[in-house]
């Protein structure tokens, strides 16, 4: 059986409004399937589908190498890379925790506030957060 979704759904998921998913139906590159109380569902492959395809068509996301050899993007067997921007940053004298907001998520991490500093680190800096754990939950909302 196929998950549907609403379109309020499917936009709060993906982070755009409804019009931008009535706007990608009527561009053909979502179906519109009318539910039993004539409501407008989305089916959840083909939106899984369309969120994997804008990744990779997103300014944000890490690029392969170029003929000149040089990435865009730093090399990292981590593949659970977020890019975000800055919120906030609490320092003591060894170390910094640095708040990043990632589309609707907040992500906190602690490091040295010596890498702080030699990142440049600060409020309104854009920055990727790479996570790598050996154990990640999936939960039915």
């Amino acid at each position: 059986m196929s998950t549907h979704l609403k379109v309020s759904e499917a936009a709060a998921l993906v982070g755009v409004s409804d019009d931008t998913i009535r706007r990608w139906a009527d561009a053909g590159r979502l179906t519109l399937i009318t539910a039993e109380n004539g409501r407008y569902v989305i089916d959840g492959a083909e939106l899984a589908h369309l969120v994997q395809q804008l990744a990779t068509e997103s300014p944000l996301a890490p690029q392969p190498r170029s003929p000149g050899g040089k990435p865009s993007a730093p090399r990292t067997s981590q593949r659970n890379r977020l890019t975000g921007i800055v919120t906030r940053i609490t320092r003591d004298t060894v170390m910094a925790q640095v708040e990043l907001q990632a589309g609707p998520f907040r992500l906190v991490s602690l490091i040295s506030r010596e890498a702080v500093d030699e990142l440049g680190l600060e409020v309104g800096s854009v920055a990727a957060a790479s996570i790598k754990a050996t154990s990640v939950g999936i939960s039915l909302p």
